[in-house]
């Protein structure tokens, strides 16, 4: 309470000597600092007021910058903003390709709806519509309805393990098995609907850049995701190549093929296949082989 540091002038109050030292030294710092910072009171002002010059200056010279910059943004927006306002680039259509090829690689079991457009002599389109189930390797199984030998059988049956190939007629009159290699004999009067050459997808798809030419036309929003168009053009002349043209839609993001739709140069004119992706199948369950 006897603490009277600042103040100017005798102590109010009689102090008592204990405490007369202690005051002493606190009054003795108090004008040693009164002093060190009067003592050059018109240099400080000089000082400040020189400081505050410069931040204006220094604020004036941000802002002829600033508008120096933005001037320089605008007329940089005006030359080239009409790049900046284009969509992503699209990818190239050999690196979207190998990336389908490769996917279509995993060591899964895929589902495939599967339709089959052929226009007869009376000038009537007529689909075949069946489901394909696939594994890298060789590995399908084909389940729908498909004519043999002039007649129609249902809920029919053909699968491949790799190595044997079979037929099975629901009815079960119809039973065939080979090897692989011996395709051609099996699957006589079958008609051209089942080439197996179109059920390797990856060995189709890989195929294709060195054959056809490849353009990515365009890229699509789905709920599932950004999706590619890409279409393949033959080269030249096709020769004995029966495929003359195809266009996929490719999952951006994972790179695999959701539907494939090929024009295949049959017979009878030119044919359509269809390959729309239902998805992977669970698990291990589909037996490829021969089921007798």
């Amino acid at each position: 309470e006897l603490d009277d540091t600042l103040a100017d002038g005798p102590a109010p109050v009689e102090v008592p000597m204990a405490a007369r030292d202690w005051l002493v030294e606190q009054r003795s710092v108090h004008g040693l600092l009164r002093a060190l910072h009067t003592a050059d009171a018109a240099g400080r002002e000089a000082r400040v007021a020189a400081v505050l010059g410069r931040v204006d200056r220094e604020i004036a010279r941000v802002r002829r910058r600033h508008w120096l910059v933005v001037t320089a943004a605008a007329l940089l927006l005006a030359t080239f903003g009409i790049w900046l306002l284009l969509p992503p680039e699209l990818p190239t259509a050999e690196a979207a390709m190998a990336r389908a090829v490769d996917q279509l690689g995993r060591d899964l079991d895929r589902r495939f709806r599967v339709v089959w457009t052929a226009v007869a002599r009376d000038g009537v389109p007529r689909d075949r519509e069946f489901t394909l189930v696939t594994r890298p390797g060789m590995n399908f199984l084909i389940e729908g309805q498909f004519p043999t030998a002039g007649m129609r059988f249902a809920d029919g049956r053909i699968g491949c393990d790799g190595q044997t190939i079979w037929i099975d007629a629901a009815n079960g009159r119809t039973r065939r098995a080979g090897p692989l290699t011996e395709r051609s004999t099996l699957l006589q009067g079958l008609g051209e609907l089942f080439d197996l050459g179109y059920l390797d997808l990856q060995g189709l798809l890989g195929k294709l850049p060195g054959t056809f030419r490849l353009r990515v036309v365009e890229r699509l929003q789905r709920d599932g995701g950004p999706r590619l168009r890409i279409r393949a053009r033959l080269r030249g002349a096709a020769g004995r190549l029966r495929l003359r043209a195809a266009e996929l839609i490719v999952d951006e993001a994972s790179g695999m093929v959701t539907r494939l739709d090929l024009q295949v140069r049959g017979l009878g004119g030119v044919r359509r296949l269809v390959l729309d992706y239902l998805g992977p199948v669970e698990g291990r369950a589909v037996d490829y082989a021969r089921p007798w």
